[in-house]
């Protein structure tokens, strides 16, 4: 059974969409970790069978994830190729609230970003009466990207300062500072709170 859908959406110039990881996005996955967007992430080796273990992992973890009402991961494609994933952490269905993450290629613009998360948050609305969620950028991060969740309804609801672990090479510990939003949905259809 699959617990996580295929959703569709689309820009001036461009055709998305969001479906459910599979074993042929082991590839995929192995190369969007070669080149991660957050502050200190350090990049996945495809040729090492750890970081292959760890992406097949993932991809059996996220059927178990929906199923159990735990997360959501979609591969996100624009154009029918691999650009990136969308992830739903964080979800506790007694609380109502989810947290969400979009990792992606260079080429995914926060356009395509906007939408692929707006098509997510309208199903998690619609299936599960999830209207509480949230985002959490990386001091360090594309500043760009902190802009265009403000553009889609998120708002910033809390900095907190040190939040977020960077490891040098060397070893050396430091800390940034991670801001977090928030998006409330109303509960009728597509209306803000």
């Amino acid at each position: 059974m699959n617990f996580t859908p295929e959703l569709q959406f689309e820009g001036a110039d461009f055709r998305g969409r969001v479906r459910s990881l599979s074993d042929d996005d082991q590839a995929n996955l192995l190369n969007l970790y070669q080149h991660p967007e957050l502050p200190g992430q350090r990049p996945l080796d495809p040729e090492s069978e750890q970081a292959q273990d760890h992406i097949a992992r993932m991809i059996e973890l996220s059927v178990q994830m929906a199923a159990t009402q735990r997360g959501i991961m979609w591969a996100l494609e624009i154009n029918d190729e691999f650009q990136g994933m969308v992830s739903v952490f964080d979800w506790q269905p007694s609380l109502l609230r989810a947290t969400l993450r979009v990792d992606g290629l260079a080429a995914l613009t926060n356009q395509q970003r906007a939408s692929a998360l707006a098509v997510c948050m309208d199903f998690m609305a619609e299936k599960y009466h999830l209207h509480n969620f949230a985002y959490q950028w990386i001091q360090g991060q594309d500043e760009a990207l902190l802009t265009t969740l403000e553009n889609i309804g998120f708002e910033r609801s809390a900095t907190m300062r040190e939040a977020w672990k960077l490891v040098a090479n060397n070893g050396e510990k430091s800390f940034v500072d991670m801001i977090q939003l928030n998006r409330v949905l109303a509960k009728n259809e597509g209306e803000e709170a």
